[in-house]
């Protein structure tokens, strides 16, 4: 698949993009109406859809506030799309150094837009199959001075990256990153596949965005050099307040799926 397959989606009108379809399940105004019709018909295919998306940035949130009070106050993260939502941001204590990144030209150009006005913010153009673009950045240094010990995020993009890629970003990060960093990830885990959760990668494969499944095995092996650090790989719905995020309705829909994260160190 060549560059240009990759990419041909991002800024264009006619066709859907998946970062796109995702920003308007969480409520955002970064799409358009082609990606809202591709996003209404995923919900119809699975009803827990939406609420499966803000589990996903929820654990994000939670990720955020346990480094936080551990005193990482320099964030890098990947593929973010719009830094709005309940964005890292606005989660981590006041101060606090945020470099977000994305594959999509015109996601960055509004991200810049949204933070303009915070010198703590930062957007970088990057696609997380070649992090050393965001990580070498000016804008990194800039940002971070010589500071490597830092918080990464890579949430909600494994899926869409091979095996190959999702190792490589990983390992490039580590190498770059200082002692003591860590790193949040969310992930599938192919032992909780469920019957929606296969009509969802289907749903992507035909809007030429295919998901990459895995089993948990497979994902720590990928994970390389980093540590998983406790309480471990878990269910996203186990890393919050299930309770009091989801309303009873959406609750065994969101339950049985099949994301799982972690926090790694280094």
């Amino acid at each position: 698949m060549s560059s240009n397959d990759d990419v041909s989606s991002i800024a264009d009108a006619s066709r859907p993009n998946a970062g796109r379809i995702y920003d308007y399940l969480l409520g955002g105004n970064h799409n358009f109406e082609i990606d809202r019709q591709a996003a209404e018909q995923l919900k119809q295919i699975a009803p827990g859809t939406t609420q499966v998306v803000r589990l996903i940035r929820w654990f994000l949130g939670e990720a955020v506030q346990r480094l936080g009070s551990e005193g990482f106050n320099y964030f890098l993260d990947f593929a973010s799309g719009l830094p709005t939502a309940d964005h890292i941001h606005q989660i981590a204590p006041k101060g606090t150094k945020v470099v977000y990144s994305d594959i999509d030209p015109v996601t960055v150009a509004y991200a810049k837009e949204i933070i303009r006005d915070n010198p703590d913010v930062a957007c970088v153009e990057c696609d997380i199959r070649e992090p050393g673009t965001l990580l070498n950045s000016s804008v990194v240094k800039e940002m971070f001075g010589k500071q490597r010990k830092i918080a990464c995020g890579m949430n909600g993009i494994a899926w869409f990256l091979d095996d190959h890629s999702l190792a490589h970003a990983l390992e490039v990060v580590y190498e770059w990153a200082g002692e003591g960093s860590k790193l949040f990830i969310s992930d599938g885990d192919t032992r909780r596949i469920t019957k929606a959760t296969e009509d969802i990668f289907e749903f992507y494969r035909k809007v030429g965005q295919p998901v990459y499944s895995r089993s948990l095995d497979t994902i720590t092996k990928l994970i390389g050099k980093w540590n998983v650090e406790e309480p471990g790989f878990l269910p996203l719905t186990e890393w919050i307040d299930i309770d009091k995020k989801l309303v009873e309705t959406s609750r065994e829909e969101v339950v049985g799926g099949y994301f799982v994260g972690a926090i790694l160190t280094k």
